[in-house]
């Protein structure tokens, strides 16, 4: 199952591309260290757990701030689907979720505070069983409470007036009206949401948070070979010559000789693009000099 959300990862950027031999090496490293266990079925589940963390940890260390939340989602939804988290939900709910489609037939009464597409929104909320009453409870039941809650600064950890108050046992379903009235929040609730329903869920939501990069660039590097290089990806003023220059002396070589032949490099291409051919040779000679 975990293999298939990485391949489709290239739909969100095509530069997430993932080898089933990259995968594999992760998955026997996740079995190593499991801890052993007498009873088999602790020790499936106990590998089940850390075949997941080890994965989604190696993902997501590849992935941008904003998609990392895609594929914890991907995965949270996933094992809804596959019956291994217990969330009750319907077809009709997730489409919304992933969709909020509008209707628009019906004009807005409550425009002082509710925006149009939040009451477009709605318009397609009631036709999903059990919120057929939502939107008759926002204009004539309680407008001032629902007023109240929507101008909450974390309304996902409020909960809503009337009955609708025991949607804080059905967090799914309270995604749905978030992502009517306040999809400003909906990426908090989402987080929230897989924090409280995978497996350890703070684990995935709060991966590498308090680590800094000194030590994933460390941990990365023990997970990396002589044929699996590390890449960084730079973004305006970032600079990892730094880290990677400590993480070579902390393993007990010298980065200002390591860095050498890369300053070579650069000179040589450079030369050769001016056609300074005698500096080259000289350059070159240099070279070999030095590291023969």
């Amino acid at each position: 199952m975990l293999y298939f959300l990485l391949i489709v990862l290239n739909n969100v950027a095509h530069m997430y591309q993932y080898s089933l031999e990259s995968f594999t090496t992760f998955f026997f490293k996740a079995i190593e260290k499991t801890a052993a266990f007498e009873e088999e079925e602790h020790r499936v589940l106990a590998l089940r757990d850390s075949i997941r963390m080890t994965i989604y940890q190696w993902v997501s260390r590849g992935l941008f701030e904003k998609h990392r939340q895609i594929f914890r989602s991907q995965l949270t939804f996933r094992l809804m689907q596959k019956k291994i988290v217990t969330v009750e939900y319907t077809d009709k709910e997730m489409f919304f979720l992933l969709n909020a489609p509008t209707k628009t037939d019906i004009p807005n009464p409550l425009k002082e505070w509710l925006p149009d597409i939040s009451w477009y929104s709605m318009q397609k909320l009631i036709e999903i069983e059990g919120f057929e009453n939502f939107s008759n409870d926002v204009v004539g039941g309680a407008p001032t409470r629902f007023k109240d809650w929507y101008n909450e600064l974390q309304p996902e950890d409020v909960k809503l007036p009337l009955d609708w108050k025991v949607l804080d046992q059905r967090l799914f379903q309270k995604l749905l009206v978030i992502r009517v009235l306040r999809p400003d929040r909906q990426t908090i609730a989402l987080d929230n949401f897989c924090r409280k329903t995978l497996p350890c869920g703070d684990d995935f939501v709060d991966c590498d948070s308090t680590s800094s990069f000194f030590q994933i660039l460390n941990a990365a590097y023990q997970d990396s070979t002589p044929t699996t290089p590390i890449y960084f990806i730079l973004s305006p003023g970032a600079n990892p010559v730094l880290d990677v220059q400590n993480l070579a002396r902390a393993c007990g070589m010298d980065p200002i000789r390591l860095f050498i032949p890369l300053r070579l490099v650069r000179v040589l291409n450079l030369l050769l693009m001016l056609n300074w051919k005698s500096v080259t040779k000289k350059a070159i000679g240099s070279c070999s000099r030095t590291f023969i």
